[in-house]
C-alpha cells in the first residue's frame, strides 16, 4: 500500500493569484496603519515635512496635495514602517512580503542611531561662576517667594472668605518669626493693606496703558532699525533706577548704535558747575557710534544698574549681536567735553566738533560661533552675556575678564536640533531659556549645566522668550503669530494668546520695580503693530499703531511714568506713554 500523499501534486499558484495574495497584505497593512496613525509624530514645518519624506524616498508632494495633505502621507508612511516592524518582529509577516527598499535604508538608519546625553568636565571659571549665580538665585528666590506668600495671604484675608483661608493654616508658616501673630487683626490689616495697594496700582497702570499715546517719534537711522533695548534697575531695585538716567538703546542694520534719553525729568547730571538739571528732553540723541558690526545687528540688551551704580561712573554697558557671527560689549560713560545744550542730527554724526552727552567706546568683541548671531541677554547679576546663534549652540561669556583681543567664553551649549534664535533669564538668574526653528524651547540649569524642562506647542519657529517677574511664567512667541505662557511650576501651558497676524519680533514684561509689579506684557510683531496685554488674565489693553511697516523692537520703560518704546523698519524710534 502506497504513501496517501504520495501521488498529491504541488502547483505554484499564478502571478494573479500571489499579487492578489500581497494587495490583501497591504490592505491588511493599511487598516492597521490608520489606527496607528493618529499616535505618530511628524514634523510641522514644510521644510522638515520635506526633508523627511526624501529621507523615507517618498515624493515630497503630489499633484493637488496642499500642506495639511503632505503632512498626512508622510503619518501615513511613518505608521505603515511602525506597525510592519511589529508584525516582522511577532512572526507575523509573510517571507514574500518584503520591506521597501527606502524603508529598509531608514530602519538601518534608526536601529544605528544611538542618543546619550554627554557631560563635559567644567573649567574652573566656569566652576567660580555657577557658584556666583547659585549664591545670587538663592538670595533673590528667597525674597521673591517670601513676597509671594505675603501677596497670598493677604489675598485670602482680603476676601474675607474661610473657605479660602483654610487653605493657609499656622504649619505652613512654621517658619515665620512670630507665627501666632499672622492671624491676629495687626496682621489682616497689613496683608491686606498690601494687596489693596497692589490692586489700585494696577488700575492705575491699566488706566494709563489705555489712555496711552503717541508721545514722539525720532528718525533713528540710514537704515532699519533692527533691535531696542532700555535701562532699568537689576531686579527691579529702585533705588538704583531712582539715582540713573532713563536710557534707550537702538541698534540697526547700518552696525551703529545710538543712545537716546528716555525722559527721566528726575535725573540730575554731573558737570564742573556742579549738579544741574538735565534739559534733554524725551528721545533726545545722547550718544552714538556709527561702526561697531561690519554688518546688520540683531539685538541689542543694556546692563541692569546695581545697586551701586552712581551717576559719575561708567553709565551701563551695551551688547550687541550681529550676522558678523560676533558680539561686542560697549561702555557708555558720561562725556566730560560735551556741552550739554547741544543737539545733533543723525545726519551729522560724522562731524568731529559737537559731543554728544554720552562716550561709547567698544570694551570687548567675543568672536567663536561658527554662524550668525541671533540674540543676546544679560545676566541679572551684569557679570554674564548669553548670546544665540544659527549654529545650533548658545553660549555664555564672562564680562569682567573679556577684551577686545579675546572674548572669555565660559561655556558652550548645545542641545538644539535646529537654529537657536531667542534667549531670556530668569530674574532670579537661575535659568535661562534658549528657542529655536524646530519650535522647541528648552530651560537650562545655569547652576548645575542641565536641562530644567522644555516645551513644546508652537506650530513654527519660536523667535523670543521672556521670564515674568513673578518667577513662575515664561512667555514664548515666534512665526505662529502666538503668545503661550508656560507654568513653570506645572511644565506645562498655561495661556495662549492669539496676538497677531504675523511673526513676533520681541516680547518684554513690565518691570518688578513697585511702579509696575510686572502687571503688564508687551509684543510687537511683522503686522505693525504693538499690543500690550493685561498679566492678570491676558486680555489685550492698547494697540500702538504708528510704524509703516514691521515694528522690529519693543521694550518698557522702568519708573512711574514708564512708557513703551518700539522701533521699525521704517528708521524711526517711537515713544509712547
Amino acid at each position: 500500500m502506497s504513501a496517501p500523499n504520495s501521488n498529491v501534486e504541488y502547483l505554484e499558484l499564478t502571478s494573479d493569484s500571489l499579487a492578489a495574495q500581497q494587495s490583501h497584505r497591504h490592505v491588511l497593512l493599511d487598516i492597521e496603519a490608520r489606527k496607528r496613525a493618529a499616535t505618530v509624530d511628524v514634523p510641522t514645518l514644510p521644510n522638515d515635512v520635506r526633508d523627511t519624506l526624501r529621507t523615507w524616498g517618498e515624493p515630497i508632494r503630489l499633484f493637488g496635495e496642499d500642506l495639511a495633505a503632505v503632512r498626512d502621507r508622510l503619518r501615513m508612511v511613518m505608521a505603515r514602517w511602525e506597525v510592519w516592524k511589529e508584525q516582522q518582529e511577532q512572526g507575523l509577516v509573510d517571507s514574500q512580503m518584503q520591506l521597501p527598499q527606502p524603508m529598509q535604508a531608514v530602519s538601518g538608519a534608526v536601529a544605528d542611531e544611538i542618543t546619550e546625553t554627554t557631560y563635559t568636565h567644567a573649567m574652573p571659571e566656569l566652576i567660580k561662576a555657577r557658584k556666583l549665580m547659585c549664591d545670587y538665585s538663592l538670595g533673590r528666590s528667597r525674597y521673591r517667594l517670601e513676597m509671594e506668600r505675603q501677596r497670598r495671604r493677604g489675598m485670602v484675608r482680603w476676601t474675607r472668605s474661610k473657605k479660602r483661608a483654610r487653605l493657609f493654616n499656622k504649619e505652613e508658616d512654621g517658619d515665620v518669626e512670630d507665627a501666632g501673630n499672622l492671624y491676629s487683626e495687626a496682621g489682616l490689616k497689613e496683608d491686606s493693606l498690601l494687596v489693596k495697594k497692589l490692586d489700585d496700582s494696577c488700575e492705575r497702570i491699566y488706566k494709563s496703558i489705555r489712555n496711552q499715546a503717541l508721545e514722539g517719534s525720532q528718525y533713528g537711522d540710514v537704515r532699519p532699525l533692527s533691535a531696542v533695548c532700555t535701562s532699568y534697575g537689576s531686579s527691579g531695585n529702585d533705588a538704583a533706577a531712582g539715582r540713573t538716567p532713563k536710557l534707550i538703546a537702538t541698534g540697526g542694520w547700518s552696525g551703529g548704535i545710538k543712545i537716546w534719553n528716555g525722559g527721566d525729568d528726575n535725573f540730575y547730571s554731573s558737570s564742573q558747575n556742579g549738579d544741574v538739571p538735565s534739559d534733554a528732553a524725551p528721545l533726545d540723541l545722547l550718544g552714538a557710534k556709527n561702526i561697531v558690526h561690519e554688518d546688520r545687528i540683531m539685538s541689542i540688551a543694556m546692563k541692569p544698574y546695581l545697586a551701586s551704580t552712581t551717576s559719575t561712573e561708567s553709565m551701563t554697558m551695551v551688547a550687541t549681536a550681529s550676522i558678523d557671527l560676533s558680539a561686542k560689549l560697549c561702555t557708555v560713560k558720561l562725556n566730560e567735553d560735551a556741552n550739554i545744550g547741544d543737539s545733533m542730527e543723525v545726519e551729522n554724526l560724522n562731524t568731529k566738533d559737537n559731543k554728544l552727552r554720552y562716550d561709547i567706546k567698544e570694551f570687548a568683541h567675543l568672536k567663536g560661533h561658527a554662524a550668525r548671531l541671533s540674540s543676546v541677554a544679560f545676566h541679572p547679576t551684569g557679570r554674564f552675556v548669553a548670546t544665540t546663534s544659527f549654529d545650533h549652540t548658545w553660549r555664555l561669556w564672562d564680562v569682567e575678564t573679556s577684551s577686545m583681543s579675546e572674548g572669555k567664553e565660559l561655556l558652550l551649549q548645545d542641545g538644539h536640533a535646529r537654529e537657536v534664535y531667542g534667549v531670556g533669564f530668569h530674574p532670579d538668574g537661575s535659568l535661562v531659556a534658549t528657542t529655536d526653528f524646530g519650535g522647541v524651547v528648552q530651560c537650562w540649569d545655569l547652576r548645575t549645566g542641565k536641562s530644567a524642562c522644555h516645551f513644546l506647542g508652537h506650530a513654527r519657529r519660536v523667535i523670543c522668550s521672556e521670564f515674568s517677574p513673578n518667577g513662575f511664567q515664561l512667555a514664548t512667541a515666534g512665526d505662529d503669530g502666538t503668545i503661550k505662557i508656560w507654568d513653570l511650576r506645572r511644565r506645562r501651558p498655561s495661556a495662549s494668546i492669539p496676538a497677531h497676524t504675523n511673526l513676533i519680533t520681541q516680547l518684554k514684561f513690565a518691570h518688578s520695580s513697585s511702579s509696575q509689579n510686572g502687571e503688564f506684557l508687551a509684543s510687537s510683531s511683522f503686522d505693525g503693530t504693538g499690543k500690550i496685554w493685561s498679566t492678570r488674565d491676558w486680555k489685550l489693553l492698547t494697540n500702538l499703531q504708528g510704524h509703516e511697516g514691521k515694528v522690529m523692537g519693543i521694550d518698557v520703560l522702568d519708573g512711574p511714568r514708564g512708557g513703551v518704546v518700539t522701533c521699525g523698519f521704517d528708521k524711526t524710534l517711537k515713544l509712547w506713554q
